[in-house]
């Protein structure tokens, strides 16, 4: 059996959309808010990582850390993601200013 949303996933990615989302976390008692992307840059898959704690959101460039991470199969970006504890059922278009 074929999971549709993951298959529709991966089809938009081979034809070079970007994908991912974003949303807020408790981490440590602190919110954080995360954004994770993946596209497709010829033959190599890249994933974007981002998090900031929400109260430093004005200060970004001081307190987040980002990630753009390169791999040459989707299914070790997937991975990726996976171990950063990211369901990779929710990315769909992102709306707004693209991370990469």
């Amino acid at each position: 059996m074929v999971d549709l949303p993951i298959e529709q996933l991966v089809l938009a990615i081979e034809k070079g959309k970007v994908r991912g989302f974003d949303e807020v976390k408790e981490v440590n008692g602190e919110n954080y808010y995360f954004q994770y992307a993946l596209k497709k840059d010829g033959d190599i898959y890249r994933a974007y990582f981002f998090q900031v704690p929400e109260e430093k959101m004005e200060l970004v460039e001081d307190y987040a850390t980002e990630e753009i991470s390169s791999f040459s199969d989707i299914g070790d970006a997937f991975n990726y993601f996976s171990i950063q504890g990211v369901d990779i059922t929710r990315f769909s278009a992102i709306r707004g200013t693209l991370p990469f």
